[in-house]
């Protein structure tokens, strides 16, 4: 851990800087660790507000495709990053090195959600090998996405035949509707981890992620029970 001291003029003013005692020149912009993941998800809570219903007037395909894919990828984004930063923090207090370890390397997702908390509190989470399944689900859409494989059909009509076509895995994110589940499910992962490590704070969720929704409101939204999957 980077140790940083500020030695003061007598107006108040920055005379030097040290980092881990020595002269530090660069400037020093230092955020709260929840700022990380928290960013990414107030995109895609931002993105998801911009969609339109198909029914909208204002509906067109191709603004919702953008928005929807942005929503998305900030959505598993965020999540990816709240696994990182949350368990390298509570590895660190607890004095785990295998949390630590696990919380910085390249291991997927679901099997950091499968193992960390048993790393940090000697169990898994309630539910947890549905989440990890839904979780690798929509990891699996965004390997499609980042990297993406061109696969070619031809479609023939009225003796007119048009290859070279494709379909296009991109239109799934038109739908406004399961960007917000996905997110729903991105959420619910926070919170779960949240009703597990800080029972009593009511605003977990809302502290990493900047959206004031619950273990209870997104388990009600996605119609599985609050304690379980």
């Amino acid at each position: 851990m980077s140790h940083f001291e500020f030695d003061f003029n007598e107006d108040g003013s920055i005379h030097a800087i040290y980092k881990d005692g020595k002269p530090y020149e660069g400037g020093v912009s230092l955020e709260s660790p929840n700022s990380v993941a928290r960013t990414y998800f107030e995109i895609a809570i931002r993105e998801l507000a911009a969609m339109k219903a198909e029914d909208d007037p204002d509906f067109y395909s191709s603004d919702n495709r953008s928005h929807g894919l942005q929503a998305f990828l900030m959505s598993l984004v965020g999540t990816e990053a709240f696994l990182n930063v949350y368990f390298h923090v509570a590895g660190l207090q607890i004095g785990s090195e295998a949390a630590v370890d696990l919380a910085t390397n390249e291991k997927t997702i679901e099997h950091k959600l499968a193992h960390l908390p048993r790393l940090i509190w000697g169990e898994p989470l309630p539910g947890s090998k549905k989440l990890c399944a839904k979780i690798r689900e929509l990891y699996n859409l965004r390997s499609n996405l980042v990297h993406p494989k061109y696969a070619p059909s031809s479609i023939a009509m009225q003796g007119m035949i048009i290859a070279g076509v494709f379909d296009n895995p991109q239109k799934l994110f038109e739908d406004r509707e399961f960007c917000r589940e996905a997110l729903r499910w991105c959420l619910l992962i926070v919170a779960r981890i949240g009703v597990r490590g800080s029972p009593t704070d009511s605003r977990f969720v809302e502290f990493w992620t900047g959206i004031s929704d619950t273990n209870e409101t997104l388990s009600a939204a996605l119609g599985v029970p609050p304690d379980d999957l």
